[in-house]
């Protein structure tokens, strides 16, 4: 146990960055220093961030880190549970920046130090506590194992030292803390161990909202079949009155998150995470690719798991009382980790949320490691070697994620057996990665000879359309044309599937339309807009303005731009585009136009 703490702390301490407070851990901590730097939490003034992030241009590619209330008011994206575990350490490079003269800015390297450094406290209190509940069920030397597995032989030696700010730390330390005192209060029934449970559960919806899963550990503890369940609601009923002590102390935790909520939306309850591009899908969950895809599956880069799955079917057999509340817990996370639109979820080595059930799954991994003691040498052998070499892959693999070998995104088959084993890269193998997004213009395509080109919507308004009739105005320049102006501002769209277009996974669309502004036109210019559009709202938006040092007021002008469709969260979601006329004066718009560059390969 020691050795491993004291492995992660030299890991963490070795591999410290500048930029630590980036991307989603700087919408967790961003609370915080608008708390207390800027005594800002309304978000009154957000120029302060836009300082921040010119200060500090690797914290973040985009503002995606805050939302929007009712009347668009901004309001923070994500919950305030993150920042309550960085509120020490926080507090603590506060004071080394003022001490030092380092800017007391919330981003200086102070404070990403210190909170990286600090939070290995959370990573030892989740070993610690995931230990004690193997030992409750297990020898010491399968616990030694079981920990050399978990540590050594998954993704979460990766995400408790480079990334160790993310959710998966605190989750994982959450959930053990949640098992333990589930444990025990079911042996003792002390009050104590049930306000730890909703103290804890209320942290984790806090810090994750799908996490509220994790009272399913408490409900089902000791539950597999209809008398048990009976038992269960009794217990429930007999110590009623801790119970209800328990969801008080829960709620005064989520209190605060309430209050804010309220006090910006008018809401107790608000749903910030608004983002149409991605989402739950319950109803469309990526099982396959989250388990088996080279791009991140779990299995592929966390094989030793496997074994963990295998255990279920002893942990049924030897210990049903423990078999609901692990196998339901761990079904029911995994499909809502598998429902979430981005299932690779971002720059993660092996499927990141996974981390969470680790704790859980640690039981059944420990029941098939004893099953195995019992078996004869002859498969006891073979069975712990290939434990063995499968720890010292994902140590290798591990590397090779932080040396750059093998890529955070873009991982495919032919990438993964031509890097196997491989301490670098030529750069004709990185042409086996799947297609790189991050281009340098995603507005101009730069080898279309690579792609064929079709049209796929055109509107030129020389056909009659009841719809907007009286908007057509005939014998101009470009024969009949469309007016728009402030009673008639969004043109009509050309709206198609994305699986109509094409089944590859991405696509470059070149928009263009003729636009006549009048002689003195000095509003607001029009746009043309191209996005991703869904139910739930559009995603993925592009526009662009006429450019009038080109074409001057007066004279038929031109705006023509590429897009770069990104990841989708369904091929059933519809490429739009249309004209936004955000003047009142009238224009003219004519040939709205769209073309599609499919790859050929």
């Amino acid at each position: 146990m020691l050795l491993l703490i004291v492995t992660i702390i030299i890991i963490r301490a070795l591999t410290l960055l500048d930029n630590e407070l980036s991307w989603d851990v700087f919408g967790y901590y961003i609370h915080l220093p608008a708390a207390f730097i800027y005594h800002d939490y309304q978000l009154e003034n957000i120029g302060w961030i836009q300082e921040l992030l010119t200060t500090y241009p690797k914290t973040t590619g985009s503002l995606y880190q805050l939302s929007t209330g009712p009347d668009w008011n901004p309001i923070f994206f994500f919950l305030m549970g993150m920042s309550f575990f960085y509120a020490p350490w926080f507090f603590i490079g506060h004071v080394i920046a003022l001490s030092t003269g380092a800017p007391a800015d919330g981003l200086s390297i102070p404070y990403q130090y210190t909170l990286a450094m600090g939070a290995v406290t959370y990573t030892i209190i989740g070993l610690i506590y995931i230990r004690k509940i193997l030992l409750s069920l297990f020898s010491d030397k399968t616990t030694v194992i079981l920990l050399l597995i978990i540590v050594l032989g998954t993704n979460y030696l990766h995400f408790m030292t480079i990334k160790n700010l993310e959710t998966a730390n605190i989750l994982f330390m959450l959930v053990s803390l949640i098992t333990w005192n589930t444990l025990r209060w079911h042996k003792d029934h002390q009050l104590l161990n049930l306000i730890a449970i909703a103290v804890f559960s209320a942290l984790a919806a806090l810090s994750k909202p799908s996490e509220i899963l994790v009272l399913l550990v408490p409900f089902f503890w000791g539950v597999y079949n209809k008398e048990t369940f009976k038992e269960k609601l009794q217990l429930i009923k007999t110590y009623r009155r801790q119970f209800y002590f328990a969801l008080a102390t829960g709620f005064v935790i989520v209190l605060p998150q309430m209050i804010y909520w309220f006090s910006e939306t008018g809401h107790f309850i608000y749903d910030s995470y608004k983002n149409p591009g991605v989402g739950l899908d319950l109803l469309s969950p990526h099982i396959l690719p989250i388990l088996f895809s080279f791009k991140k599956g779990w299995l592929i880069y966390t094989p030793v798991m496997l074994f963990a799955i295998i255990g279920f079917t002893t942990l049924y057999r030897k210990n049903k009382s423990l078999f609901a509340p692990v196998f339901i817990y761990s079904l029911v996370s995994f499909y809502i980790i598998a429902s979430w639109t981005e299932w690779w979820y971002g720059a993660s080595y092996s499927i990141r949320p996974m981390i969470t059930l680790y704790p859980m799954l640690a039981i059944p991994l420990g029941y098939f490691i004893e099953a195995v003691y019992k078996k004869k040498i002859i498969v006891r052998v073979p069975i712990f070697s290939i434990l063995s070499l499968l720890i010292l892959l994902n140590l290798f693999q591990t590397w090779q994620m932080n040396n750059y070998v093998l890529d955070p995104y873009r991982m495919t088959r032919a990438y993964y057996f031509a890097t196997f084993g491989c301490t670098e890269v030529e750069a004709e193998t990185r042409n086996l990665l799947s297609f790189d997004r991050d281009v340098k213009d995603p507005n101009k395509i730069s080898n279309p000879q690579n792609y064929n080109r079709r049209n796929f919507g055109l509107l030129d308004f020389e056909t009659p359309v009841a719809a907007y009739q009286a908007y057509l105005v005939p014998n101009t320049a470009k024969g009949t044309s469309l007016r728009m102006d402030s009673t008639f501002s969004y043109s009509p769209d050309i709206r198609v599937p994305y699986e109509d277009l094409t089944s590859k996974d991405h696509l470059w669309i070149r928009a263009s339309v003729d636009i006549l502004l009048p002689a003195g036109y000095n509003e607001e210019l029009p746009i043309l807009a191209v996005m991703m559009d869904r139910r739930g709202g559009a995603y993925y938006y592009h526009s662009f303005p006429i450019d009038t040092t080109i074409y001057k007021p007066g004279q038929w002008g031109r705006i023509e731009f590429d897009y770069l469709t990104q990841n989708l969260r369904s091929t059933r979601d519809r490429i739009k585009c249309h004209v936004w006329h955000r003047g009142k004066t009238p224009i003219l718009i004519d040939n709205l136009k769209a073309d599609v560059f499919e790859p050929k390969d």
